[in-house]
């Protein structure tokens, strides 16, 4: 079903403490083509003041009920990590409202080990930085990109660390559902397409790669690129995410 728009719809999920800020103007790149629709989950970035939701089950609800209440229809999903643990669980109980999912650099936890989801050097480093926001959005930086930023690049992001403080409670919410979170065992939807980078710091390539296996799904990797890869090469996920949206039936 198309939005009143007349245009099919894309959902655009972010990750582990992050914001739909954070997606900078990736989204833009479907805009010609696509409604899209960027729900926030409570706790990250716009919604700072709010309680996240205890596990990703009712995460899922809460961010769609957002995307619900603009468009009734199915939806493609675009999702990283933490969101992409959302994605699956709304196909999950609601396949009927999921045209295709994209998750990109993602796990679960009755696919991986605790140390492949978060590598060891990545966890002492964010713990490092628990009572400092900002250092700890520096360090998010450092593990997730793994190209040069331009001059000023990190700035802006920043600021909007600085202005939309992460509450502690939150942040430890979010870490344990994630760390707990088991997925469906078998894909929730027919099309399910896999994205992962070779250079991913954060989160073992092989995570994702484990779970398209599972669910026998295709799986595309960017020889370089690190956890964020959205941000890393938009360019790379954009071409490789619609040349798979013309396999999707809307």
């Amino acid at each position: 079903m198309k939005s009143s728009t007349g245009k099919p719809v894309l959902v655009f999920l972010r990750g582990l403490i992050r914001s739909r800020y954070h997606w900078l103007k990736f989204p833009e790149r479907f805009a010609e083509d696509f409604q899209i629709i960027e729900p926030e989950l409570p706790g990250n970035g716009y919604l700072y003041t709010e309680t996240t939701p205890p596990d990703i089950p009712a995460m899922m609800e809460s961010v769609r009920a957002q995307v619900r209440s603009t468009h009734q229809g199915p939806v493609t999903i675009i999702a990283v990590s933490m969101g992409a643990m959302i994605a699956a669980e709304w196909a999950r109980q609601h396949p009927d409202e999921i045209t295709s999912l994209h998750m990109i650099n993602t796990s679960l936890a009755n696919m991986s080990y605790p140390w492949e989801r978060m590598t060891a050097v990545s966890f002492f480093r964010l713990l490092f930085c628990f009572g400092d926001r900002l250092r700890l959005e520096r360090t998010i930086f450092d593990q997730t990109i793994n190209r040069e930023l331009g001059v000023g690049e990190s700035a802006p992001w920043l600021t909007f660390a600085s202005e939309h403080p992460l509450r502690w409670r939150n942040v430890f919410v979010q870490l344990i559902a994630a760390s707990r979170y088991k997925g469906p065992t078998s894909a929730p939807v027919d099309d399910v397409f896999f994205y992962n980078a070779a250079g991913d710091r954060l989160v073992k390539p092989g995570c994702t790669a484990r779970i398209a296996r599972r669910w026998k799904k295709p799986l595309f990797t960017h020889p370089s690129a690190g956890h964020d890869l959205p941000a890393d090469d938009p360019e790379w996920l954009e071409r490789s995410i619609r040349t798979q949206l013309t396999h999707s039936t809307y």
